[in-house]
């Protein structure tokens, strides 16, 4: 039924609510597992290679459950998949601070926190996002994104502090509590799709059209089927691309703290360049999803890998100088700034229908490639005591995406869709 049009759009509180979420989950799982990393090392009696086994098990997990959770949001919508993934996150950390060998720590974190993250947070609000804008997506994912560096900037320091004063044991309490509290009434507000409240996407008052040649086509966006966008090089090549990108994220995020405690800073400071870079980072959000709606979100993501790859040689020749640390972590901000608009391509290239299923995919192929990186970094300085021949592969990984993303085709749509959509110009306003 269509109801009366909002004087704010409505899909803006979607990214506000998609933003919170965001914000929540990074200050307690994707940044804050570092902030977890050498406390658990010390209380369980493991190497780092086997602590990042878990981190990276948990990557692999998403990725064989990427496509089944992406067909859910797809098939059930993504309100109810955030509800139960967001308690099943919450009951994980909570479950989590009971482990008291490897065995348990493993089968909770990959078996349960991973779950529900993944579920949850990753694929049932990007979903959202997607369904409720197509001009303005590079904006909106900016938003969303925004709460990944606001919660690294100020939930993961917080965490920190918890974890450093009472232990991680609590600080996993604490992060539980407040997922389950935060989570359920904010997916009340989560909503599929804009037709299914009388809007249009981007708020927009009338479809626009597309050209394609000397086709008119009334439709915001194409949309490809799963099985029509599997068959192109574009998924595949993108699916390449953005696997690269996280690879090297995922193995930095893990062993940050580390890494930053081995270039000579204490333990308790570490944080604080973490939540410097995910401060730069919330600005940063909101440029590269600009420039990606006027410019072109390929090259914009190009551009973000090519200051994460600096980012990182920086580090690699830094020493024991706090200044020096800090332009690492500003030039690897840049580098995280770009993660919203590289999923904001899936969008772009297949439209809005399949788009969960579709990233699932994506998911998919990106843990393969970053379940490794993780364990190879803490492998590396379990056997050298140090991460030098880690961030050789982390520069590599960044330089080999930053080609990936420059070159990136773009699809061919479907005769299907361009006969289906087809009008004769000049007919209709």
């Amino acid at each position: 039924m269509k109801i009366g049009r909002p004087r704010i759009f409505y899909g803006w509180w979607i990214t506000i609510v998609g933003l919170v979420m965001n914000m929540m989950a990074s200050g307690t799982y994707w940044t804050g597992a570092s902030v977890f990393f050498l406390p658990i090392t010390r209380d369980l009696e493991l190497s780092r290679a086997a602590t990042s086994a878990a981190f990276s098990l948990a990557r692999l997990e998403g990725g064989l459950g990427g496509p089944l959770v992406g067909y859910a949001v797809d098939r059930f919508g993504p309100r109810q998949i955030a509800l139960i993934g967001g308690v099943v996150a919450g009951l994980g950390f909570v479950l989590l601070s009971q482990a008291s060998n490897y065995a348990m720590f493993l089968i909770i974190y990959v078996g349960v926190l991973s779950v529900g993250f993944n579920g949850g947070f990753n694929h049932a609000i990007m979903t959202s996002v997607n369904s409720w804008f197509v001009r303005r997506r590079g904006l909106a994912m900016a938003i969303v994104a925004s709460g990944i560096s606001l919660g690294g900037a100020v939930l993961t320091p917080l965490m920190a502090y918890v974890v450093f004063q009472f232990g991680w044991r609590v600080g996993a309490v604490a992060a539980g509590v407040t997922l389950i509290v935060f989570s359920v009434p904010l997916s009340y507000f989560i909503r599929s799709t804009p037709e299914s409240m009388g809007l249009l996407p981007d708020g927009d008052t009338a479809p626009p059209r597309r050209v394609d040649g000397r086709k008119q086509i009334a439709s915001p966006t194409l949309d490809f089927t799963t099985k029509e966008a599997v068959k192109t090089l574009s998924y595949w090549f993108m699916s390449l691309a953005i696997g690269l990108r996280i690879a090297a994220h995922a193995a930095l995020i893990v062993h940050m703290i580390p890494i930053l405690v081995w270039k000579g800073q204490p333990e308790v400071v570490a944080p604080l360049l973490i939540g410097i870079m995910s401060f730069v980072a919330v600005p940063l959000r909101f440029v590269t999803g600009y420039l990606s709606d006027v410019w072109s979100r390929q090259k914009v993501a190009s551009v973000g890998m090519a200051f994460g790859a600096l980012g990182v040689v920086v580090l690699l020749m830094a020493g024991n100088v706090f200044w020096q640390l800090l332009v690492f972590v500003v030039l690897l901000a840049f580098a995280e700034s770009v993660s919203a608009v590289t999923w904001s391509l899936i969008g772009d290239f297949f439209g809005r229908k399949s788009f969960a299923t579709l990233r699932g995919g994506v998911t998919t192929v990106h843990s393969f490639l970053s379940m490794g990186t993780p364990i190879f970094a803490g492998f590396v300085f379990d056997y050298t005591k140090s991460y030098f021949w880690a961030l050789i592969l982390i520069i590599a990984l960044y330089s080999a995406a930053c080609v990936s993303f420059w070159v990136l085709p773009k699809p061919r749509v479907p005769q299907r869709l361009l006969e289906s959509a087809e009008e004769p110009l000049g007919a209709g306003d």
